[in-house]
């Protein structure tokens, strides 16, 4: 029987599926909220290149992208196009599917991935439920969704599904859920597919990966028990095998330069993309990016909770009597708390350079702040109800209206932010309305990107999305005089800035100005960027003289 001094009360299922049902119509109205929108927004430079190499698979056909994420634009595509291969390929495969089902557009991609988004979550539901009361997991599930980081990005796609689904399945094999179907060969199946699954869909499942390994050799050898053999091996070979077959892709891509791989692995897990001043690796600018992310991933007052029950509370904690039964935990205590903290910690920490312009790869972190911060307030509330009940039951509500109210604020925020003015967006949606697939675009700018050597040169992904044509730059007037004399550009493309003055009046006297693009000044918010500026544009006809 509970104490009377907790607000943990018996359990039944009904207690705890209806108000989470209410969660998920929560998360997929969240995420069905401006699914038709151009990839213009946050991290639009990762949504747009995933969707991008899609569109090949789906326009051009597995026989031209031989099945890996290839960027190609116009018709016909380039011979030897690029490709992607830093990256497993199975996402954009998956991406490519339902292309070919909705169509080639912003939210065929988007579909699936809110499905499997709303079943990932359902599968978190289970772990929390087999792990904590239903009202502490009640709680910690409203708060994964709640987050801006969830609620914008959603939880990362098949990636996130099939590592949790591997985490249920080894919590289920271990017998670490309180409440959960018996142990059976199925989840042993479970746990391999999913396991080597996670791996084709993103790296993160290598971490979630090694957590769960991690935490089942530690859990033996705390317990002086022997594994089982088999679930040991699953562990082992299921990641590695997939891993594998990764990195033997990139290879094949890559020529069989091994070397291309090794390269990347230190370039995400030294600088990656550090402002480029800083000649070193540098820990307090890391660390100060880290905190700069995690403010608006989860918002200031979850993460005030988060870090005051992992401190403060745990001496509350362990300082309460041991429960009759040493295998039970404490009331409150985080449960597996390493099983949650080594996958965003060693994701975070051996892939570093990955966060400087990716707030998704603290994603991770989710599970982990959502149950501390539901146990701290759930914590203070069983002190409050030493007092009364209502009191404890007011806390509550309080918190999760705090909680609710600066994550919708953050959230919207998300919604905000610009990475791309929308203007551009539509200047080169027109151009490419206008220009016919088997003719290019000639511009000042080549609006190419080079990352890394190990990635080659490529267009920026939102604008080869909306342009899905070749670009190419011409600097000088004679260039672009030869250039139209070819009958494979309609349009050159110039910024129109006082410093090419010289280059826009010579063209002036030769070329009519089809359009001319007024710029955008771009905003920022407390300093800090909040929607990209744009430069004013001329865009010529080539095909006709001026009338000058």
């Amino acid at each position: 029987m509970a104490k009377k001094d907790t607000l943990i009360t018996p359990q039944q299922p009904s207690d705890f599926w209806l108000p989470a049902g209410l969660i998920i119509i929560l998360l997929a109205s969240t995420w069905a909220r401006e699914i038709t929108r151009p990839f213009y927004g946050l991290h639009s430079w990762a949504q747009a290149s995933g969707t991008w190499a899609a569109r090949a698979h789906a326009k051009y056909g597995l026989a031209y992208t031989k099945g890996m994420s290839t960027w190609a634009v116009g018709d016909p595509p380039a011979k030897n196009p690029p490709r992607y291969l830093d990256h497993p390929q199975l996402g954009c495969l998956i991406a490519a599917a339902a292309m070919a089902v909705f169509g080639i557009n912003e939210w065929s991609v988007r579909i699936p991935v809110i499905v499997i988004s709303l079943a990932t979550f359902l599968i978190f539901l289970n772990i929390l439920r087999g792990l904590l009361d239903n009202k502490t997991a009640l709680l910690a599930g409203l708060l994964y969704a709640l987050f801006p980081l969830s609620a914008y990005f959603s939880f990362g796609g098949w990636g996130t599904f099939f590592s949790f689904s591997a985490l249920w399945c080894y919590l289920v094999l271990t017998g670490l859920l309180k409440t959960g179907p018996k142990p059976s060969f199925v989840h042993r199946f479970g746990l391999a597919a999913s396991l080597f699954m996670a791996l084709q869909f993103g790296w993160e499942g290598f971490f979630y990966a090694l957590a769960i390994g991690l935490h089942y050799v530690s859990r033996c050898i705390w317990r002086r028990q022997m594994p089982d053999k088999s679930l040991l091996a699953i562990l082992i070979i299921a990641p590695l095998s997939s891993l594998l077959l990764n990195f033997t892709i990139m290879a094949s891509g890559y020529g069989w330069d091994l070397q291309k791989i090794v390269e990347l692995y230190k370039w995400r897990s030294a600088k990656g993309e550090m402002e480029q001043t800083m000649q070193e690796f540098d820990w307090g600018a890391w660390l100060a990016k880290f905190w700069e992310y995690a403010l608006t991933n989860f918002t200031l007052p979850i993460l005030i909770t988060t870090i005051a029950y992992l401190t403060f509370g745990q001496l509350l904690i362990f300082t309460e009597p041991r429960p009759d039964k040493k295998e039970d935990r404490r009331p409150r205590q985080f449960p597996h708390f390493w099983l949650f903290a080594i996958t965003p910690i060693s994701q975070l920490l051996i892939l570093r350079g990955a966060l400087w312009r990716h707030q998704t790869w603290e994603q991770p972190l989710g599970p982990l702040i959502a149950i501390s911060a539901a146990q701290a307030v759930m914590l203070l509330a069983d002190i409050l109800a030493k007092i009364h009940r209502r009191l404890a039951a007011a806390c509550v509500v309080a918190f999760t209206a705090v909680f609710f109210i600066s994550c919708a604020i953050g959230t919207n925020y998300y919604y905000a932010i610009r990475w791309q003015p929308e203007a551009k967006i539509e200047m080169f949606k027109m151009l490419n309305r206008n220009i016919p697939p088997d003719k290019a675009l000639l511009s000042y700018e080549d609006f190419i990107v080079n990352q890394h050597s190990s990635k080659g040169a490529f267009y920026r992904p939102e604008i080869a999305w909306y342009l899905d044509r070749d670009i190419t730059p011409a600097t000088t007037f004679e260039e672009v005089q030869r250039s139209a004399e070819t009958g494979r550009y309609p349009y050159y493309l110039i910024p129109a800035v006082t410093e090419l003055s010289p280059l826009i009046n010579q063209l002036n006297q030769h070329y009519n100005i089809w359009k001319r693009i007024p710029d955008n000044p771009g905003e920022t918010r407390n300093g800090k960027f909040f929607k990209a500026s744009m430069l004013p544009y001329l865009i010529f006809d080539l095909r006709s003289k001026t009338l000058n």
